[in-house]
C-alpha cells in the first residue's frame, strides 16, 4: 500500500532532485516512517499521501527538460564564445600587415611600432576597465559595446588608408580602441565559460577551446589580407567583429541569469510541492535561491595579497615577449631579407601554433596531479630558449632559427593565457573574475610595450641614415637577449610561487 508508494517515491526523487536532498528528502523519510506506524489507518491521510506524490512527481517533470535546456544553453553558449574568440584574436595579426601600412601611409619604424604598442595596450591596460563592465553588467552588454566600439574604429582606419590621411593620432586612437573593444568582447566569451564550466572536470579544455579561437584569428587575418588587400581589409573585420559580438549578446548565458529563468517558470511547480511538504510534515522548507546573492556580494581583496602580483609578474614577464614576437615578425623577415610571402607564411605558423599550445595547454591542465603554476614555469622556459636561439643565430640560419623561434614562442605562450585564468580560479575563485583578470592581463601590455620600444630604438639605432630599412644580425639582437632574459625571470618567478604555495598547504594540514 502506502509504505510501497513512497519507497518509489523516494527512489525518484534522489535520482532526480540531485543537489536539494534536504529540501524533499527530509519530508518524505517523515512520511514514509509515519505510515509505517499507522500503515492505512484513514483514508485522510491516503490523500494527502497522493497529494504530496503528484506535487513532487509535477515538480519532478518540470526539472528534467529545464536541466537538458540549461545543458544546450551551455553548448551553445561555448560554441558561440569560440566565435567570439575568433573575431576578438585580430591584434595577433597586425604583424602582416604592418609592412604594408608603414609604406602606404610613409611612416618610420617607430611611428609603426607606436601604433602595434597601441593597440596591445588598449587590449590589455584596458582589460581593468572591460572587466569591470563585464562583472556589472554582463556578457550582453559588453558584446554589444565591443561590436559598436570595433566597428567604429576599425572603419576610421580604414577611411585613413583609402584618404591617406596623414594625421596620426586618428590612427593612434582607432587602434587603441580596436584593442580595447576586442579585450571587451573577448573576455565577455572567457568569462561566460568560465563560470559555465567553473565545477566541471574539462575546465581547462573548455577554456583552451575559447582561447584557441583567440589564438587562430591571426591566420584567419592573414588569409583575409591576401584576399581583400589593404584597402578593403579593416572595413572586412570591422563587419566580421560586429557580427561575432552580437551574436554573444544574444547567445551568451552565465548559470546565475539561467538559473533565474529557470527559477521563474518553475516558480509555481516548486512552490506547490514545497506546501505540501510543509502542511503534511509540519516543518518549514528552506529554500536555496538566496545563495547567488551571497556570491554577488563577495568583495574583491584578491588584489591585496603577495601571490597576486607575483603571478603578475610572472605573467607579464613571459606573455611580453610573445607580442614582441608577434608585433615584429614583418620586419625581421625583413631584416633577414626574406620575402613578404615567407613574412605571410610565419604569420600563419604563428597563429597554428598559438591555436596548438593553447589546447594542449588547456588538455594537459585538467590532468590530475598536473601542478599549472609548474607548466607556467616550463613555458617560460622554452621561450627563453627559443629567445637565446635567435640572438645566436648566423646570418645563414637565421631563418630557420626564426622559424623555429615562432613556432615555440607562439605555442607556450598561448598557453600562458589558458593557464593563468586556471592559476586565476585555483587562487582566488570565480566571484571577482573579471577584475582579476583584467588586472593580470595590464601585465603583458606594460611589457610588451617596453619591450617593444625598446625593440623600435634598436632597430633604428642600426638602420643606416640614407635608409628606412634595417638588414643584419644587430637589427633584434639585444631585443632577443631582454626577452630571452625577462622569460627567465618569469620561469624563477613562476617556481617561487609553486614553493610558497606549496609550503603554505603543507603548514595549513599540519
Amino acid at each position: 500500500g502506502n509504505i510501497g508508494l513512497f519507497q518509489c517515491t523516494k527512489s525518484k526523487i534522489l535520482m532526480t532532485v540531485d543537489n536539494k536532498p534536504h529540501v524533499e528528502l527530509e519530508p518524505l523519510m517523515h512520511y514514509s516512517n509515519s505510515n509505517m506506524n499507522y500503515n492505512d489507518e484513514t483514508n485522510s491521510t491516503g490523500r494527502a499521501n497522493s497529494t504530496l506524490v503528484e506535487s513532487l512527481i509535477s515538480n519532478t517533470s518540470v526539472e528534467r527538460p529545464n536541466k537538458t535546456k540549461t545543458q544546450r544553453n551551455v553548448v551553445i553558449a561555448l560554441a558561440v564564445s569560440l566565435i567570439s574568440g575568433l573575431v576578438s584574436g585580430t591584434l595577433y595579426g597586425f604583424g602582416r600587415y604592418s609592412r604594408d601600412l608603414k609604406d602606404t601611409l610613409m611612416l618610420t619604424q617607430y611611428q609603426i611600432e607606436r601604433f602595434g604598442i597601441l593597440l596591445d595596450t588598449g587590449n590589455y591596460i584596458g582589460h581593468p576597465i572591460t572587466g569591470l563592465v563585464y562583472d556589472r553588467l554582463g556578457p550582453r552588454i559588453s558584446c554589444l559595446s565591443a561590436a559598436v566600439i570595433v566597428f567604429c574604429a576599425y572603419g576610421m582606419i580604414q577611411l585613413g588608408v583609402i584618404r591617406h590621411i596623414t594625421a596620426h593620432w586618428i590612427f593612434d586612437t582607432s587602434f587603441f580602441f580596436v584593442g580595447l573593444g576586442s579585450g571587451l568582447g573577448y573576455i565577455a566569451a572567457l568569462g561566460s565559460t568560465t563560470k559555465n564550466f567553473q565545477s566541471s572536470r574539462h575546465f581547462s579544455l573548455a577554456i583552451g577551446i575559447v582561447a584557441s579561437g583567440y589564438g587562430l584569428s591571426s591566420t584567419i587575418v592573414g588569409l583575409s589580407y591576401h584576399a581583400v588587400g589593404l584597402n578593403h581589409f579593416f572595413l572586412l573585420w570591422a563587419v566580421l567583429v560586429a557580427v561575432g559580438n552580437l551574436l554573444g549578446s544574444c547567445y551568451l548565458v552565465v548559470p546565475n541569469q539561467e538559473g533565474e529563468e529557470i527559477s521563474e517558470e518553475e516558480g509555481i511547480g516548486q512552490e506547490e510541492a514545497n506546501n505540501s511538504l510543509q502542511n503534511n510534515a509540519g516543518e518549514e522548507v528552506l529554500s536555496a535561491d538566496n545563495e547567488p546573492e551571497e556570491i554577488h556580494s563577495v568583495k574583491w581583496n584578491d588584489w591585496r595579497e603577495k601571490d597576486f602580483w607575483l603571478l603578475f609578474l610572472a605573467f607579464a614577464a613571459c606573455s611580453g615577449c610573445g607580442l614582441f614576437i608577434i608585433n615584429n615578425i614583418s620586419t625581421m623577415v625583413q631584416s633577414n631579407q626574406g620575402s613578404d610571402s615567407f613574412a605571410a607564411k610565419l604569420v600563419v605558423l604563428l597563429s597554428l601554433s598559438n591555436f596548438s599550445g593553447r589546447l594542449l595547454m588547456g588538455f594537459l591542465a585538467d590532468l590530475p596531479r598536473v601542478s599549472k603554476m609548474v607548466m607556467l614555469a616550463s613555458t617560460a622556459l622554452v621561450m627563453a630558449a627559443a629567445l637565446f636561439l635567435s640572438a645566436m643565430a648566423q646570418p645563414d640560419s637565421a631563418s630557420v632559427c626564426l622559424i623555429i623561434t615562432v613556432a615555440l614562442i607562439a605555442a607556450a605562450y598561448g598557453g600562458t593565457w589558458v593557464l593563468v585564468v586556471g592559476i586565476l580560479s585555483d587562487f582566488f575563485g570565480n566571484h571577482n573574475f573579471g577584475k582579476n583578470y583584467g588586472l593580470i592581463a595590464m601585465g603583458p601590455a606594460l611589457s610588451g610595450m617596453l619591450f617593444n620600444t625598446f625593440s623600435a630604438w634598436t632597430y633604428e639605432k642600426y638602420t643606416p641614415i640614407d635608409s628606412e630599412v634595417c638588414l643584419g644580425k644587430n637589427c633584434y639582437y639585444m631585443s632577443f637577449l631582454l626577452t630571452g632574459s625577462a622569460a627567465i625571470l618569469s620561469c624563477m618567478v613562476s617556481s617561487l610561487l609553486e614553493c610558497s604555495r606549496r609550503q603554505s598547504s603543507v603548514l595549513g594540514n599540519t
